[in-house]
């Protein structure tokens, strides 16, 4: 469960943004998760973002899944191919800074506090902190500061909390990988949730606007999964009577040659990526015969439906937290808001999963699908730096006059339309 996320000079952010799911004691019910910590009792379901089109949005999402990409590969990457960090590019101080990254979280009975700092060339700072539920109190993990004078790590790494062979974990770091990664890679025991949780429960989903399948159908051989797509979709007023889907090899349709290296690399291992899939809609005609139509030549929002159907799926049977990038892309209003329900209902999401998302469509607001502490605002200044500003710092009773205060510009975040 995420509580909050920081990011200082990544893209468009220069200055330390924080974003929070931390719930107020006045956020309706419906939208808040207990989370049985006293340094955040409850947290949000949903978030959303609004700003216009360059204002920062997509630069938030990136530097989430920058953390969890890096947590998940550092220590595969080659070494002295860098960190592949992307520093704000319109000040040439902050050009040689290093970028900053902090998530608060909670995986199982652990509160967690974790974060690094590093430069193109190396990760100069990296700590993780637990609080564990069981005692309230905050402990700590490890740290490791680069001291740029004897270039040379100074390590702290806990003895009583972290057991196993540190020695060898902190050798086998490189300047350019995380010791979160490297340990982890190595049995670490005692850093396996945190980086569980940072790795795999924090997803990351562009709606892409293209007629392809994505992940959907790689589950469909599985015992009930086609049964609740169905079900899904038409919750959602799809009319169909049934899913047919075709499975074979990327190789079928290209030479291997051509492919990008990780689906090359998914071929030779046999994941689910190397496979090809030709999805139909099946309907009745007016003589009732059953009657496939290729996904291609659907609508859109019937595209993006089935397209969503199965990462929000497996959000909510697992508890994950998922951050989507124009949620509402494609999508009628009503199935838009139907979504974002689905993170509200205690029966659909049993395991608080998260729903964060960015969008232009102000109608979830009216609706009630999102209150006044779940609504983010992201603006670039006239230094082409990006600000995240939560709207309850605003002055109004609740989200309901949200919509037409912003496409006023009332509370910035809109386009500079005409000059």
């Amino acid at each position: 469960m995420l509580i909050e996320f920081s990011v200082e000079n990544h893209r468009a952010f220069r200055e330390k943004q924080t974003f929070s799911m931390a719930a107020s004691a006045t956020t309706e019910r419906a939208h808040v998760a207990k989370t049985g910590f006293s340094v955040a009792p409850f947290a949000l379901r949903e978030a959303c973002l609004f700003g216009a089109n360059g204002s920062g949005k997509s630069s938030l999402i990136d530097a989430m899944a920058f953390v969890s990409r890096f947590v998940r590969t550092s220590f595969r990457n080659e070494a002295g191919q860098g960190t592949g960090v992307e520093p704000f590019l319109f000040h040439s101080d902050w050009r040689k800074k290093p970028s900053e990254f902090e998530v608060l979280f909670i995986n199982g009975n652990t509160f967690y506090q974790y974060g690094f700092a590093l430069t193109k060339e190396r990760v100069v700072e990296e700590w993780l902190f637990a609080r564990p539920k069981s005692t309230g109190r905050q402990r700590v993990l490890f740290t490791r500061t680069y001291d740029a004078e004897s270039e040379s790590y100074d390590w702290d790494i806990s003895p009583v909390h972290l057991k196993g062979e540190r020695d060898s974990w902190k050798s086998q770091t490189r300047p350019d990988a995380l010791f979160l990664s490297t340990a982890v890679q190595l049995n670490a025991e005692g850093l396996k949730s945190a980086h569980e949780w940072l790795a795999k429960h924090l997803r990351m989903f562009s709606m892409s606007g293209e007629a392809r399948p994505g992940y959907t159908p790689t589950r469909f051989e599985e015992a009930g999964w086609k049964e609740r797509i169905i079900s899904f979709l038409k919750q959602a007023d799809i009319s169909l009577q049934d899913i047919e889907v075709d499975e074979s090899s990327l190789v079928d349709h290209t030479s291997f040659s051509r492919l990008p290296e990780p689906i090359q690399a998914a071929i030779r291992e046999g994941s689910p990526e190397a496979k090809a899939y030709e999805v139909r809609f099946v309907r009745k005609d007016d003589q009732g015969a059953s009657t496939p139509l290729p996904l291609e030549e659907e609508s859109s929002g019937t595209r993006a439906l089935f397209e969503l159907a199965g990462p929000v799926l497996d959000v909510l049977d697992n508890g994950w937290t998922v951050v989507v990038d124009e949620l509402n892309s494609g999508l009628h209003p009503l199935a838009f808001q139907h979504l974002i329900a689905m993170f509200c209902d205690p029966k659909l999401n049993p395991h608080d999963a998260q729903l964060i998302f960015t969008t232009h469509d102000t109608s979830v607001t009216e609706q009630g699908s999102v209150g006044r502490d779940q609504i983010w605002l992201v603006e670039k200044g006239r230094d082409l730096a990006a600000r995240l500003t939560p709207f309850s710092d605003y002055k109004t009773r609740d989200a309901r006059p949200f919509q037409k205060g912003y496409l006023q510009g009332r509370y910035g975040a809109v386009p500079r339309l005409g000059g």
